[in-house]
């Protein structure tokens, strides 16, 4: 008994200071750092912050940190079949192992709950005409896409309370497309092609690069109403097998291990004869996914990683056209 009781304190002793052992001695765990951020660096020395800042440091370094998140992370969701408090704050469970965004209110957006103030709304609508007089003045032409959530386009694969929820004449974009017409919401065109093949990643926010193709034609059915354009057929983009080696939502859930999903990719064919427009995009991470065709429809594209307009990039740029792009879940910024 006495053997036993001794055994269990060294064994207790010997797993709580395990992850400051593998730390001292820079013992890693082989598991893939999904995190995206940076990791606190070890602290100077400051009188009476010291300590807090050491620990903050510790939370983030301690040995074999990936793989106790990992542990803690599966038993909560496959022992109590819940997911850890911060991942069930920005992942939403679906069927069939679809994963939805949360954060941004995406869900409370589809289901009408959190609609946009008077405020809000008018500041929207004045900001756009003030950029689009502004562009006007000088030969230019703005463009506004809005890629739906994925929520929108594959709500069956909501858990059936949220959609039995829905008031689609409560949501943001039911009231900007109210007051302003000019928007470009390529739903129903993404709708009418669900059968055709996968628009957005089961376990990542994003659509994919052939439902991308669908916001690219809707955005081309808008530019050809003031230019002279076509828009380039799918067939006329080489394809190949796309590996999605970080979706964003699966990384969420698999805290310290590597996943990947397939898809198709389009890129644009080097030869491809191409409209002498130069056209400016302002866009968040949904631009990814558009990049393959307008680099294969217009001589001339420059891509910005932000959502915000920024005049002194137009003007050091000159374009014809100029392209905002922003996802649904947050239009309220649209502008900002």
């Amino acid at each position: 008994m006495k053997f036993k009781d001794n055994f269990l304190i060294i064994f207790f002793l010997c797993f709580i200071y395990l992850p400051l052992f593998c730390m001292v001695f820079n013992i890693q765990d082989g598991l893939y750092n999904t995190e995206k951020r940076n990791l606190e660096n070890f602290p100077k020395f400051k009188f009476g912050q010291f300590s807090d800042d050491f620990l903050k440091y510790y939370e983030d370094n301690f040995g074999l940190r990936y793989s106790f998140m990992r542990l803690a992370s599966n038993l909560k969701i496959k022992l109590f079949k819940t997911y850890p408090k911060n991942i069930d704050l920005k992942v939403l469970k679906g069927k069939d192992g679809w994963l939805f965004y949360k954060l941004g209110n995406e869900i409370e957006d589809f289901q009408g709950k959190v609609p946009l103030s008077n405020a809000a709304l008018n500041r929207i609508l004045a900001r756009h005409k003030e950029i689009a007089d502004y562009l006007s003045n000088s030969g230019k032409k703005l463009y506004v896409l809005i890629p739906p959530d994925k929520s929108t386009i594959y709500s069956e694969f909501l858990p059936d309370g949220i959609v039995s929820g829905k008031k689609s004449d409560k949501t943001r974009i039911s009231q900007l497309l109210g007051l302003n017409s000019e928007f470009i919401y390529p739903k129903n065109l993404l709708l009418e092609n669900k059968e055709k093949g996968l628009l957005y990643f089961k376990t990542d926010t994003h659509w994919t690069y052939f439902g991308a193709y669908f916001g690219y034609l809707s955005l081309m059915e808008n530019l050809k109403n003031d230019f002279d354009i076509k828009e380039k057929p799918l067939s006329s983009f080489k394809k190949e097998e796309y590996i999605n080696k970080t979706p964003d939502l699966a990384d969420i859930i698999n805290i310290g291990e590597k996943s990947f999903e397939k898809s198709i990719k389009f890129s644009c064919n080097n030869d491809a004869r191409k409209i002498g427009k130069k056209v400016l995009i302002f866009g968040d991470s949904f631009l990814e996914y558009l990049k393959p065709y307008f680099e294969c429809t217009f001589y001339e594209v420059k891509f910005i990683n932000q959502p915000a307009f920024n005049k002194e990039i137009v003007e050091n740029f000159n374009p014809d056209i100029v392209i905002m792009e922003i996802v649904q879940r947050n239009v309220r910024h649209l502008f900002d």
